[in-house]
């Protein structure tokens, strides 16, 4: 019977599964608009569409061309016509800022390599020269590049796209090359355009926008990171104007695996008596699907925009306005028509300056910003120099999911807690040869897990001792459901009140596993954003598990499968262990002496279910799971030595009640004090008592005496 209803379940399951999953695919159909592809899995370090790979370099190289090296697609809506136009130069110049090579050794003075497009006098390409895009190769990380798939009128990173002047229409300008001004260096460089007033020779020139980049050295506090970007604005009419800009900020950086995705971060001034500050949100960019046009990120309660930009799950881009009023608006456009493309491809970033004014001939205004391009490694972003205002760079570590999912999720996710295992996972780290720069993230990981184990270790033996009781308390239980029949109420107080005596906790049995779950999320955070986790190997590389922050991947397909719920990319070896080991686990959990078909139907369930687990960490970082399996094999030869230690000390009992080495519980102290003969009173007490029993014989003999006979 039990069997039959354990089928029922599981089929009945199975229905429900496909019937849901069947409803979501007609509504793919009917609304693809809510849903997109999964993304990329891996990332290849060339430029991917009709982009020029980067070449390495060891210096700035100059194109001039009659057309630039990118021509981007048409514009998906045509700015308003106007008075004004843009006016550059006849061909497209790229040039290149700092250093393009993979630098292993760091021995260049850049650590960024910054490759500019004539086009809004934007960023084609940044090259963090010393990480590795891909795993095992000498290929440098390269990101902000355009992705010209997707059917936007801009898409590279920082271009000035319009300028509005005196509140009229905008005016496009980054339809048109911008010239390069003489002189380039190797960390500096300057672009121009023009913006004319009329048509033929009857044009005249009103402003000349300058685009200046200064890149920084290793050596400054930024640490090569973090470079200049400024605008400057010179008229040359003598009318007074004011004038607006907007450009397009960061692109959005790849993913490395189907867990990562890119968040949309903002920093407000949130400055008070009590200090400078800032106040930081963040929105996934899984919240934007195609044709889902607009979102303006700016502070619902009027605060500043002091820095916006994008991060993966390993690097920030950043743009940060010196001046707190110096955004009037920062928003996220999903610009994008089909559905196959990922968020990398459809979301665009937008900055709008505030207006600013032009006095007459020669009048001058300035835009200086300061641009981040790095990992979010916790070393460099807690520094002096990016942990304070109005940077706080700092906040982008640890970015804690949204939603009711996400708020239950980061009620584990302590700050602290996370801090605490990197740091522990850093010591070991170091302990297995991280002294010589050829230490272990994996073996860390494992000692780690014989630390939490050998903490918990007194719970978990308390714990295999309430299961002992368990497993002698059916005949007992039989006993109370035969005595009270049908009364649930008083079954359910006799067997609380029996469970009190034998001093039997029935949470005990999942304690430690609720104890262990903040340190399993923590550790998910902290895999999925710990930067010194990335690209490392297990056991030196000698395994198949090359990147303790990705799943273990011991057969990649390079190609990812969507089935139903959840995304396959490659055979990952770890998780399927874990089901095995979490198997055997339930298996070996002692079942009670006498148990009933409710309780046997509950426990095969639970073993089906002890695979659910496995299955939603599939894709996993390797570091994670392997803790949990390294975890749970640990727990159960530690449960084993457990049972086997109250079965000796209960072989050892000659007569008597059992007794095991657990500390008695409140319910059980109280039964004792009860069952305990009382204690005969002392010579003084004894005296006094005679004495009141002696009075309290003649006050009734005086009564008596004075009764009337009949």
């Amino acid at each position: 019977m039990d069997r039959k209803r354990i089928v029922t379940i599981v089929v009945v399951s199975a229905a429900i599964i496909a019937v849901w999953f069947g409803l979501n695919v007609l509504l793919q159909k009917w609304h693809p608009e809510w849903y997109r592809e999964s993304q990329q899995t891996t990332q290849t370090p060339a430029t991917s569409g009709s982009a020029p790979a980067t070449s390495p370099t060891s210096g700035p190289t100059l194109t001039a061309t009659s057309q630039p090296a990118i021509t981007p697609p048409p514009p998906a809506t045509q700015p308003a016509p106007g008075e004004f136009r843009a006016s550059g130069a006849p061909s497209g110049q790229e040039w290149v800022l700092g250093h393009e090579a993979f630098d292993k050794e760091g021995k260049s003075d850049w650590p960024l390599g910054i490759r500019l497009n004539p086009y809004g006098a934007g960023v084609e390409s940044a090259t963090l020269n010393r990480y590795r895009a891909v795993v095992g190769k000498d290929e440098p990380y390269v990101f902000q590049t355009p992705d010209w798939k997707a059917h936007s009128y801009q898409r590279i990173a920082l271009a000035a796209r319009s300028i509005r002047i005196d509140g009229g229409d905008w005016t496009d300008i980054s339809e048109v090359f911008w010239r390069l001004e003489p002189n380039p260096m190797r960390d500096s460089a300057a672009y121009s355009v023009d913006i004319l007033s009329g048509e033929g020779a009857a044009a005249r020139k009103v402003l000349t926008i300058t685009k200046t980049y200064k890149l920084r050295k290793k050596t400054d506090k930024g640490q090569g990171f973090e470079f200049s970007l400024d605008y400057s604005f010179v008229s040359h009419d003598e009318k007074k104007h004011t004038i607006q800009l907007s450009f397009t900020g960061p692109n959005l950086p790849p993913v490395e695996n189907l867990r990562d995705t890119p968040e949309i971060v903002v920093g407000y001034d949130d400055s008070g008596k009590s200090g400078k500050y800032i106040a930081f949100d963040h929105f996934s960019g899984s919240d934007f699907r195609p044709r889902a046009y607009r979102k303006s990120l700016t502070d619902s309660r009027k605060r500043p925009i002091l820095w916006g930009g994008v991060t993966s799950a390993y690097f920030d881009a950043i743009v940060l306005g010196p001046r707190l009023d110096e955004f009037a608006d920062f928003r996220a456009e999903a610009v994008g028509e089909a559905d196959e493309l990922s968020a990398q491809e459809y979301i665009v970033l937008t900055f709008v300056s505030n207006e600013m004014t032009l006095e007459g001939v020669n009048s001058k205004a300035e835009m200086p910003l300061e641009v981040f391009l790095g990992p979010r490694e916790r070393e460099l972003l807690r520094n002096d120099y990016y942990s304070a205002f109005p940077r706080q760079y700092n906040e982008t570590i640890v970015i804690k999911a949204k939603g009711f999912f996400g708020r239950i999720c980061a009620a584990c996710t302590w700050g602290w807690l996370i801090d605490f295992l990197v740091l522990v996972l850093n010591g070991f780290h170091w302990l297995f040869g991280g002294f010589a720069k050829h230490g272990d993230w994996g073996l860390a990981i494992i000692v780690l897990v014989l630390i939490v184990r050998l903490l918990l270790h007194p719970i978990t033996k308390r714990s295999q001792v309430s299961m002992q009781k368990m497993t002698k308390l059916g005949p007992e239980i039989e006993k109370l459901k035969k005595k009270h029949g049908d009364n649930k109420e008083e079954l359910q107080k006799a067997t609380m009140e029996l469970y009190k005596q034998q001093g039997f906790t029935p949470i005990l049995g999942c304690l430690p596993m609720l104890l262990q779950m903040p340190i399993w999320i923590a550790l998910w955070t902290a895999l999925q954003g710990t930067f010194e986790l990335r690209h490392s190997s297990f056991l030196w590389g000698f395994t198949w598990i090359k990147d303790l922050a990705q799943p273990d991947r011991l057969w990649d397909f390079h190609k990812a499968y969507k089935f139903w719920f959840f995304h396959v990319d490659a055979i990952n070896l770890l998780p399927i262990l874990m089901g095995v080991v979490f198997w055997l686990q339930q298996k070996m959990t002692p079942k009670p002496a006498s148990e009933t078909p409710e309780q046997a139907q509950q426990r095969k369930i639970m073993q089906w279910m002890s695979l659910l687990f496995p299955l939603i960490l599939y894709n996993g970082p390797a570091g994670l799971n392997l803790y949990i399996l390294a975890s749970t094999a640990i727990g159960i030869w530690e449960s084993k030595r457990v049972r086997d230690h109250i079965k000796a000390q209960e072989e050892a009992q000659t007569a008597g009640k059992v007794i095991v080495d657990a500390r008695p519980t409140r319910g059980a102290k109280r039964h004792a004090r009860e069952d305990e003969p009382q204690k005969k009173p002392g010579c003084m007490a004894g005296w006094l008592a005679d004495l009141q029993k002696k009075a309290e014989q003649m006050r009734q003999e005086a009564d008596r005496k004075k009764k009337p006979r009949r």
